[in-house]
């Protein structure tokens, strides 16, 4: 996640250096997260979607079946082997490291599509060929305390 960012701005070939750090969650924030990780894909395209010529073809090359889902600072890359998976995290880590970034320990994890797992607030899991999509139990108590909270509040209203 990209906490704070103070690199100024280009303007007519002069640099204007800034002194603020940019707050986590403020609104520039997302646009610098997709600005940092572009190019995600491409890396994993350029390590695991080549033909023996060098050309990238997803279509054809993509045996490792690999892909990769991401909504600014989060993502999720999928594969059908457990190998392929630290190979593309070693990939990947590499890839931060260019731009300063480290992946989060709390929030990455190599797990099978029948343990499941978690991505901005849903569950994703596959029970028995089944592939189950549903709010995660983290979003279901965060929605439980905002109508408690709302409902205490209001006690005395009409």
């Amino acid at each position: 996640m990209l906490t704070e960012i103070n690199a100024g701005y280009l303007y007519k070939n002069r640099l204007f250096p800034n002194n603020q750090d940019t707050p986590q969650g403020g609104i520039i924030s997302p646009t610098l997260a997709n600005m940092t990780l572009d190019g995600m894909e491409n890396i994993i395209a350029a390590n695991f979607w080549t033909n023996k010529h060098g050309k990238i073809d997803k279509k054809h090359h993509n045996t490792y079946q690999i892909n990769l889902v991401r909504y600014v600072d989060d993502f999720v890359v999928t594969t059908n082997s457990k190998e392929k998976a630290y190979e593309i995290k070693t990939v990947l880590e590499a890839f931060m490291s260019e731009r300063g970034l480290t992946l989060s320990e709390e929030k990455t994890a190599i797990t099978h599509i029948n343990e499941g797992f978690d991505f901005l607030g849903w569950e994703f899991r596959k029970y028995s060929q089944k592939l189950i999509i549903k709010l995660s139990k983290k979003s279901i108590k965060k929605i439980i305390k905002t109508i408690s909270s709302i409902i205490k509040e209001n006690k005395t209203s009409k």
